[in-house]
């Protein structure tokens, strides 16, 4: 059964990812048409992650002080007031600082809901419950993109922005009304001078390499994540000329399949394990991604899209119930700022990579390099010990007042 506060959490993920989603396929586009490089356009896509990733371990670790509420309020607010600015940006640095600050905000979010929603969850189900997590999650990464490419085609690129601003500021006032502060424990207090007390360790005995490795995979997702902000846009144009809602159908095909395959995929991992799902799944997505370099025509890469959502959602849950699994839980916001900085990197230095070689090389050489390591980043699972889950004691959450 799924609990009320749960619920708030996935509402709040639906309206985080939905929000930006709304305005990325015009934002190469746009940019493009002011005359930016494909550097530049990686440079702007690039921003917006490195801002998130310097956020992930500091928010994490006070959030496992002070509870997480204040920060994914904050971190609302925070993308509602970005989103209000950028219709009054003129000049490329102002879309900079934007990107900037929005990055910043929203950053504050990741950690606490999933350390939240960890706490809330018993090992033998994390697969599933982090399969919904992102089942919720990607219907916002599929569904932004749709409603944005239709309302850009229709009113212009600010009226996206507008509607950010709308979906963020929802975000903000329901997590303020209806979030609940539930953990397996109480606020780290200050304790009077004494005896210096041992810190927790960070991971459970012998679970080093195993986080490593899965850090490592869900940096894959984020080079992936910037390749198809930065890169697909205006890769599809290029080869068939189509509008911004075709655009916007192809992002949503990608998204509505992380939808779809993460729940099989967390199920399938509280079942036999945790490594061997995001193996198979980062395989299957990477033949996704070599078939970008060979399409047919639109719908042609329309399907080598979506299957490369498919693989990518498959793999994901797995990779998330691990951490649960492996982290001391008076550290488990920490452990995730670290397991979503791997993400931050791969989209930071993905979209500026890309960027780089499609000036360099072309586009088409671009698409290709990202199928090459995609693979290497895929293999990287075999460090992954092939842990099966077990229940272990429930202990009651203590609720934490928090301002």
């Amino acid at each position: 059964m799924i609990s009320n506060n749960r619920i708030v959490i996935f509402v709040l993920i639906f309206l985080a990812n939905t929000g930006y989603g709304v305005i990325l396929p015009g934002l190469a586009l746009y940019a493009a048409s002011l005359g930016s490089s494909y550097s530049i356009i990686g440079a702007m896509v690039s921003i917006y992650a490195a801002a998130q990733l310097i956020t992930q371990i500091p928010v994490g670790k006070v959030s496992d002080r002070i509870g997480r509420k204040r920060f994914i309020v904050a971190g609302f607010a925070g993308v509602t007031l970005a989103a209000v600015l950028y219709n009054f940006a003129s000049q490329p640095w102002h879309f900079f600082a934007l990107q900037t600050l929005g990055g910043l905000s929203i950053g504050c979010v990741w950690p606490p809901l999933l350390a939240q929603l960890t706490d809330e969850t018993q090992p033998h189900e994390r697969g599933r419950v982090m399969g919904i997590y992102n089942t919720i999650f990607f219907l916002g990464v599929g569904l932004g993109p749709l409603v944005g490419g239709f309302v850009t085609r229709a009113f212009g690129f600010l009226a996206v922005f507008g509607l950010w601003a709308f979906i963020a500021g929802a975000g903000a006032l329901f997590g303020l009304v209806a979030f609940k502060e539930l953990r397996g424990r109480a606020p780290v207090a200050a304790t009077p001078a004494g005896p210096r007390t041992r810190k927790p360790v960070l991971l459970k005995e012998g679970a080093f390499l195993s986080f490593m490795g899965a850090c490592a995979m869900r940096s894959r997702g984020g080079f992936c994540t910037s390749f198809n902000n930065a890169i697909l846009p205006l890769y599809v144009v290029a080869l068939f000329s189509v509008s911004e809602s075709m655009v916007g159908a192809l992002m949503f095909a990608h998204g509505i399949m992380l939808a779809v395959f993460n729940f099989p995929g967390g199920l399938v991992s509280d079942r036999f394990g945790r490594k061997w799902p995001p193996i198979y799944g980062s395989l299957i997505a990477t033949a996704g991604v070599l078939w970008y370099s060979f399409p047919g025509g639109y719908w042609t890469l329309l399907i080598a899209v979506a299957l490369a959502g498919a693989g990518s959602a498959f793999a994901t849950p797995a990779l998330q119930a691990l951490v649960g699994d492996v982290s001391t839980p008076s550290r488990r916001g920490e452990a995730f700022g670290y397991f979503q900085t791997s993400f931050y990197v791969g989209t930071v230095f993905g979209a500026a990579v890309f960027g780089f070689m499609a000036d360099l090389i072309g586009l088409w050489w671009a698409t290709l390099s990202w199928a090459g390591f995609s693979l290497a980043l895929s293999l990287a699972g075999l460090a992954i010990g092939n842990t099966v889950a077990r229940p272990e004691p429930a202990t009651a959450p203590q609720r934490v007042v928090s301002s």
